[in-house]
Order: structure tokens, then C-alpha cells, then sequence
């Protein structure tokens, strides 16, 4: 029963955070749409409490201001009326104070996967601010695991399960190895507390309950082996450990008490940086919070390491049962992971229990144990191809992680899974710390949050430095008893007085018993007939008139010394009321111009510089200034902005193509912003129009060797009208088709021609050669019946005397 309350607390809580999680972005965005439809800052009264309302805001130190000005308001209303160097904006820094590269360590450096790891920040309340923060899972990252056995007689009474957990101790840290050569094991053992109705508490029950008669004497955890390299000694210490089954009275262990223990006990040699696994091996349930006390063990666990000489946890018979919160708590402070490796009879029940645990899964162990070196890579690979984060000492303060993980799509999210050996996620981190970290505090409040990676001992820390107030109001730039208060009424700062009791007004010059005196709203009447103050259309303060404004804008008032003047009913031009606040004031209805403008509605600057030539002469000779604009003179001929330009003279397509073109088609030297602000006289349009009086036609070469076209025309008041065509003439496309049968025909089948016509003619001269030497050898032949001097060269003659051989 026990064990599902703790359940159903988790789960409320989480249902809490939930809820937490859709204020704050309820929050957030009601805080977006009050800066956008409303202005928040005015109700502060002094600097602090301006910083503190939004980061929008600003506050105005000036000694002299005008009454109807806010102090605390946005920046673009009150530059208008105070001074930068009297403005208040404590701005936000961010510095990076250590950014170690990724490693997996070694050579007495620390492993890394985590970057940046220090952070600080200077900020003020409600301002959000971003950064980056990198992981990566380094391959031979350390890794300390730690086999946490039941040794109860269920688990181990099988022949097979005993002989396949003796062949784990040679088989795990062979496995190990194909993760990391980085690692060290540990091995501890439990059963249950030695106690009424746990275990059996005597001889003879043991015997009884042990039916091979051989069991040993139970046990609530031993460490039997702390964390080392050698791996022989592993196996050795686990098969002797097997011949120590023991045997305990009901169905669920007392492994949670082994857990803890595991993890408190840093004489185990756990390394400050690495991986910290346990393996808990068990075929039953386990004992939760409140179990302990029917055999006697009340107390509330305490988490700590209560090892004796023998490694035994000599504190079973006095605390109870972790709770599940507690198991937790020790997981996160320790950042440990857990592999439960169980029989599936109990699966569901540990599947139950890391549902509420960080770092933690649940694997399930065939009947014979013969998969438990499998299950260990399998579950380990689950741990360590997912991170997730989580923050510590964030109270006050709103942690939004986002990320794409391995994938595309950004989502909200402080958890990423998948990932492979040297794969790097990267996550946008948004934090903004609420105002009431401000409360009970003035100047700046430092807080530390840690961004801790779930199961690693890695972590960022972020250093918040919060703006909590003004530097002008330090005790060593306040003024007390001031003489700008009203002859020491009150105590200067920030541009204000704040008054000492009794008194009040801007200066402290007001006493609050006289405030409502007859003498006081005499001084506030026109003459004595008059029944109201101030002619209705002020308030009466101190004797004096503090007159109403009619709008936000501060030049839309009552003025003069009973507030009979109304200042909004001057001439107003396209700049606003009198010009607008930088060119003239409307006092009693009329525009009084500031220096450099002209007018009734001061809306005529009185310089001539933009009617200047580059020559430096007004209006080219030809024209006269006035209202900072040439008027040409009819007689010249001349037009122009400044009267530079005629009917017949050279176009001016080069002064306006870079305008042209980088608003019809964002190119040219212009870039964005600079095309903007320059360029406010070109419209684009889909057509032109060239067959119009006055209209001069422009063309240029675009970036893409496209023709675009533009015209430039003066308006009545003399300026320039600009106005580019939207589509440009492009070159017809090149037939591809065309240009590859060419090349490959200029490439190829010419120069094979070429070979064969010189093959042909050296074959034609041979073949005529040939003939040749054929007809010479037949003339070069002796004919004897064609040569008439021929004479044979035998000569023959007869002897007469010679008759014959008889």
C-alpha cells in the first residue's frame, strides 16, 4: 500500500509540473501581449521598481523634467524628454567563463561531454536571455558498474541461473570492453533485514526454510568487491559469492536498502567523472517505506553509508525502507544510472518504479539468467545514447530547453534519444528569472543554477547576477536631507525626492496640512469672482497649477499660469502639432519654432544645405530656397531638386539607378536597410509609362545580365518621382541541347573526320605511286623483237674438215 502512495504522490507531482509548465507559458505570453498592446512602466514610482516591472523599461534621473512625463516609461517616449546620460537601462551581458572541447579524457584530463560548462550572466527581472548548450558521447567515456545481486534462495536455486551468473563474472567484463576500455566493476550482494517476519532470525528456521540445507545467514547488503580493473577477481569474488544463498521469509527484498547503500558509500571507489551504472539483479519484489517498521526499524532512512568492518550495512535493524522519492533523490545527487534486471513475474512492478526514476530502466531476465551479459549491453546502449537535463536551484527562475535532436523539427524539449558514438545535439536554452527574487533586496542578487546532464556527473553552471535596482540609488550617490527636497524634506536619488513624513510632492514642497487651506486654492484662481481652480482644466497643488494633458502626447496640454491656454489647437502639418516636438511647441494656440525652423506650423526648415549643389551653390543659380526646397525659375529652363537639370540637358539615369534597382529588385550596392532609408522616392509598378511629358526613361544591367528599366519625373513641388519596373528583360535561354551536339561535335566527329580524309588522300597517293613504278618497270624491260641493232653474241662455224666421231 505504502508503495502505491508513494506512486500516487509522484504522479501528482508530476501532474504539478505540468501545470507549471502551462502557466509559465501563459506567463510568457501574457507578458509578450502587455508590452505590446499596453505600457507597464509607468506606474513605478521609483528606479528600482521600474527595472523590476520589464526590461522595456527606463528610468529618467534627470534633476529638472516635466511633470506630465513619466519617469519610468519605454525609451523611445522618454528620449524624447530626458537625456541618455540621465537614462537608466541597465543592460544584460552574457560571458562564457569556461567552454572545454569535448573528450573522453585520459592523461589526468577529465572527460567532457557537456560544453559550455560555466556561464554568467547579468540581467535584469522578466528579461529572457538565450544560449547554446552543446552534448556529445564521447567513445571510452569511464564507466564504473557495480553488480548489486539478490542472493536470496528463489533466484539463485536453479542449477543453470547459478551456473550462468559464475559465467557472468568471466562474460561481463569481456563485454565490457567492446563499450570501453575506460571501466571498472564492483560487486555487492543482498538479501533481506535480519529481522521478524523478513527472515528467518534463528538456526533452526533457516534450516527449515532452506530445504538444501545449506544456506547462509541472510543479509540486507554486503559489498563484496569494490569498484577495481581487475577483472579476474570479479569472477572469482561472484562465484564464491554464490555458495552464500540465503533464504528469507517473504516475497519481497530488501534490495532498496542495497541500492542506497551502493550509491552513498564512496569507499566503493566511484570516480568523480564517469558513468556510474548498477546492476540490480533480482527475481522479487522489494520492500518500499513503512515496511520496516513491523519488524521494528521506525526510523526514516537517512540515506547514508553505514558500512561495518565486515562491508556490511550495520544499520538495518534502525532505519526503515528508502522511499521511492528518496531512491530518487540519491540517483539524481549521486547521477547514477540503474539497470534492474529481473524475472518478468515482477517486471511490471520495477516498470512502475523508474517511471518515477531518472536514469533508470528495467530489463528482463530469461528464466535461467542465460541473457543477463545481453540484457547489460542492451541497457546500457539504452542509457547512453540518450541525454536529458535537468535544472537545480532554480526556484524564481524558468528553464525552457529546445531542440532538434537527431532530427528536423524544433521542439520544446530537455531530453534527446538515439544518438550514436560522437554524434553532437545541440539545445537553445531560454531562461528569464521572475521579480520576485527581488523581494527584501536592493542593487544586484547573485544565484547559481545547475544544468545537470540525468545518470552523468557533468554539468553547466549559470552564474545569474540579477539587476534588482539603479546605481543612482546606493547609499553613496543619495543626497540626505537634500536642498533640492524643499530645504531637506526628503532625501535625493534617481532624479527624485523621497520625502520625509508630512510631506509630499515632487520636491517635498507640499505640506500635507495645508494642502486644502483656503489660501492655497486662492492662489489657483484668475481673480477673486472665479469659483474654480485652476479654469478647470488643471489641478490645484501647493498654491499652484499643474495643468491637464489631453492626450499621451506631452504637447497636447493646458498651459499659462491658471491652465487657460490649451496647447493642441496650433496649426498641425504633416510632421504633427507645430512641426512636431523637435521643431516647435504650441503654446496659447500659437507655434513657437525651435531654432532652425520657420513658419506657422514650423514645419519650414530655415537651412539651405539640401538645396545646395555639389558645387556648394544654392539652387544652381537658377532658383531660389525656401522651406529647405529650390523653386526653380520658369525663365531658366531649369528643374531639378536643385534646379540642375532641363529638357535638353544629359540624363540623369546614374545619379537614380542604384535606388531603382535595389528597390524593384533588392540588388546593387544598396543593401536593405541602406535602400530604405535612402531611396524613399521610387514606387515600383508592373508597367511604365515612357510616352509621358517630363518622363525620362533610364535602363541598366543587372546582376543576373537581366535588363531593368526605371523612370524619373519632378513633381509639382520639384522632387523626383522614381519609379522602377517590377519584371526585367532577360537573355532567351540557351538551346543546352544545341551547345552539347556541338561541343560534341567540335570535340569528336571533326577530328575523326580530319583522320579519315587524311587516311583517304595518303591512300589515293600511295595508290597513284604504285602505278607509277608499275609503268616504269614495264618500259625498263629488254625486247628483242623491238630492238633493231640487236646481234646475238654467240657466233658459230663449221670445221670441213670435220667428219664426224666415227
Amino acid at each position: 500500500m505504502l508503495y502505491y502512495r508513494n506512486i500516487a504522490s509522484s504522479e501528482m507531482n508530476l501532474h504539478l509540473s505540468v501545470l507549471a509548465v502551462l502557466l509559465l507559458l501563459v506567463h510568457v505570453h501574457s507578458q509578450s501581449l502587455e508590452a505590446i498592446f499596453s505600457n507597464p512602466c509607468t506606474k513605478a514610482q521609483t528606479c528600482g521598481e521600474c527595472v523590476q516591472i520589464s526590461p522595456i523599461c527606463n528610468w529618467c534621473g534627470a534633476e529638472v523634467l516635466d511633470r506630465n512625463v513619466p519617469r519610468c516609461d519605454i525609451y523611445e517616449n522618454l528620449r524624447k524628454k530626458c537625456e541618455d546620460k540621465d537614462i537608466s537601462n541597465p543592460k544584460s551581458q552574457q560571458q562564457v567563463l569556461k567552454d572545454d572541447a569535448f573528450t573522453s579524457g585520459g592523461a589526468g584530463v577529465p572527460p567532457k561531454q557537456v560544453k559550455p560548462q560555466d556561464l554568467t550572466f547579468q540581467l535584469r527581472p522578466n528579461e529572457f536571455v538565450s544560449f547554446n548548450l552543446s552534448f556529445s558521447q564521447q567513445a571510452d567515456y569511464p564507466v564504473d558498474l557495480y553488480v548489486l545481486l539478490d542472493l536470496s534462495y528463489g533466484i539463485a536455486r536453479q542449477k543453470e541461473a547459478q551456473e550462468r551468473l559464475i559465467a557472468l563474472g568471466a562474460d561481463l567484463p569481456v563485454s565490457l570492453q567492446s563499450i570501453t576500455n575506460n571501466f571498472r566493476l564492483g560487486f555487492g550482494t543482498f538479501v533481506d533485514k535480519l529481522l521478524m517476519p523478513y527472515t528467518a532470525w534463528t538456526d533452526q528456521m533457516l534450516e527449515y526454510r532452506c530445504p538444501s540445507k545449506n544456506c547462509s545467514k541472510p543479509h540486507d547488503y554486503k559489498n563484496r568487491m569494490n569498484l577495481e580493473v581487475n577483472t579476474t577477481a570479479f569472477a572469482t569474488i561472484m562465484r564464491k559469492a554464490l555458495e552464500d544463498v540465503s533464504q528469507s521469509m517473504d516475497d519481497a527484498e530488501g534490495g532498496l536498502d542495497g541500492l542506497v547503500q551502493s550509491l552513498a558509500c564512496d569507499q566503493l571507489g566511484w570516480r568523480d567523472v564517469s558513468r556510474r551504472i548498477i546492476v540490480y539483479c533480482s527475481n522479487s519484489l522489494f520492500h518500499l517505506a513503512g515496511n520496516g517498521k513491523l519488524g521494528g526499524a521506525t526510523r526514516q532512512s537517512d540515506l547514508k553509508c553505514a558500512l561495518n568492518d565486515k562491508n556490511e550495512y550495520e544499520h538495518e535493524k534502525i532505519f526503515d525502507y528508502p522511499s521511492v522519492s528518496q531512491i530518487a533523490h540519491k540517483l539524481r545527487e549521486k547521477k547514477a544510472n540503474v539497470i534492474f534486471a529481473v524475472m518478468s513475474n515482477v517486471s511490471e512492478h520495477y516498470h512502475r518504479l523508474v517511471s518515477f526514476l531518472d536514469g533508470a530502466v528495467v530489463g528482463e531476465l530469461a528464466e535461467n539468467s542465460q541473457n543477463i551479459v545481453q540484457l547489460i549491453n542492451e541497457k546500457y546502449k539504452e542509457l547512453r545514447s540518450r541525454i536529458k537535463f535537468q535544472t537545480e536551484n532554480a526556484d524564481y527562475v524558468d528553464v525552457i530547453f529546445k531542440s532538434k535532436c537527431a532530427g528536423n523539427v524544433f521542439k520544446e524539449t530537455s531530453s534527446c534519444e538515439n544518438l550514436e558514438i560522437k554524434q553532437q545535439v545541440d539545445f537553445n536554452v531560454t531562461l528569464m528569472v521572475h521579480s520576485d527574487i527581488c523581494k527584501g533586496h536592493t542593487g544586484t542578487v547573485e544565484k547559481n543554477v545547475t544544468v545537470k546532464a540525468v545518470g552523468l556527473n557533468e554539468q553547466l553552471l549559470i552564474r545569474l547576477n540579477v539587476t534588482c535596482g539603479c546605481e543612482c540609488e546606493q547609499p553613496i550617490r543619495e543626497e540626505p536631507n537634500s536642498q533640492k527636497c524643499t530645504d531637506g524634506h526628503g532625501t535625493f536619488e534617481c532624479g527624485i525626492c523621497n520625502c520625509h513624513p508630512g510631506r509630499y510632492g515632487r520636491k517635498c514642497e507640499c505640506n500635507e496640512t495645508e494642502i486644502s487651506s483656503q489660501k492655497s486654492l486662492q492662489r489657483c484662481r484668475a481673480n477673486e469672482n472665479e469659483t474654480t481652480t485652476c479654469s478647470g482644466k488643471g489641478e490645484c497643488i501647493c498654491g499652484e497649477c499643474k495643468c491637464f494633458t489631453l492626450a499621451a502626447d506631452s504637447a497636447q496640454k493646458y498651459s499659462g499660469p491658471y491652465c487657460e491656454c490649451n496647447d493642441y489647437s496650433c496649426p498641425s502639418g504633416p510632421s504633427g502639432l507645430c512641426g512636431g516636438s523637435l521643431r516647435g511647441t504650441c503654446i496659447c494656440g500659437k507655434c513657437q519654432c525651435n531654432k532652425g525652423w520657420t513658419g506657422d506650423d514650423c514645419e519650414c526648415t530655415s537651412s539651405t544645405e539640401t538645396c545646395k549643389t555639389e558645387k556648394g551653390v544654392i539652387c544652381n543659380d537658377s532658383g531660389t530656397c525656401k522651406c529647405g526646397k529650390c523653386v526653380c525659375d520658369p525663365s531658366s529652363n531649369m528643374i531639378g531638386p536643385t534646379c540642375e537639370d532641363c529638357p535638353t540637358c544629359p540624363s540623369q539615369c546614374s545619379e537614380y539607378i542604384d535606388c531603382a534597382q535595389c528597390k524593384a529588385h533588392g540588388t546593387g550596392k544598396h543593401n536593405r536597410e541602406e535602400c530604405d532609408k535612402i531611396c524613399r522616392n521610387v514606387m515600383t509598378v508592373d508597367t511604365l509609362e515612357t510616352d509621358v511629358k517630363g518622363v525620362r526613361s533610364c535602363n541598366g544591367i543587372d546582376v543576373d545580365g537581366c535588363t531593368f528599366y526605371f523612370t524619373y519625373e519632378y513633381t509639382k513641388d520639384n522632387n523626383v518621382l522614381i519609379k522602377a519596373q517590377k519584371t526585367k528583360d532577360c537573355p532567351a535561354e540557351a538551346n543546352i541541347a544545341a551547345i552539347v551536339g556541338g561541343t560534341v561535335a567540335a570535340v569528336v566527329l571533326i577530328p575523326l573526320l580530319i583522320i579519315c580524309l587524311i587516311i583517304f588522300i595518303r591512300n589515293r597517293r600511295d595508290a597513284k605511286e604504285f602505278a607509277d613504278f608499275q609503268r616504269e618497270q614495264e618500259k625498263a624491260r629488254w625486247d628483242t623483237g623491238a630492238n633493231p641493232i640487236y646481234k646475238d653474241p654467240k657466233s658459230t662455224f663449221k670445221n670441213p674438215t670435220y667428219k664426224g666421231a666415227n
